[in-house]
């Protein structure tokens, strides 16, 4: 991706956001790193539209992983580019108003709270309200 032009890189990145669950995966990365199987709890999605859906906005630069164990984590990246870094703060600000968004949050701190996800994060701390 580095090696792109920023006129690609800013095309994978619009089409990263242009699709309803990627923009959904994204809204809850901007809370906290989650792993696939938290992502299919919240969003009840197969596993395979979920990872393919990952693999896109890994390829765009928008989501990073890390492994840890048999276990892997996905985050928002830094800054793979000026439209990135624009379009980041609107991620962690959340979608006021937009009931599917708030849904999914509220899902993931309720299913959080109740141990239901497949790896507790104890560095998770619960967003009680997205401003």
């Amino acid at each position: 991706m580095k090696q792109d032009l920023p006129i690609k890189q800013d095309l994978a990145l619009f089409k990263a956001f242009s699709d309803e669950t990627r923009l959904r995966i994204l809204f809850l990365l901007a809370v906290r790193e989650l792993c696939v199987c938290e992502l299919v709890s919240v969003l009840e999605m197969p596993q395979g539209k979920i990872s393919r859906h990952l693999a896109l906005l890994k390829q765009a630069g928008a989501v990073g992983d890390r492994r840890d164990g048999t276990w892997i984590y996905y985050s928002l990246t830094g800054s793979p580019s000026a439209l990135f870094d624009r379009l980041k703060p609107y991620l962690e600000s959340g979608s006021p108003g937009d009931d599917p968004l708030q849904h999914d949050l509220q899902r993931l701190m309720s299913l959080a709270e109740e141990g239901v996800v497949c790896v507790p994060n104890p560095a998770y701390t619960p967003v009680t309200s997205r401003n």
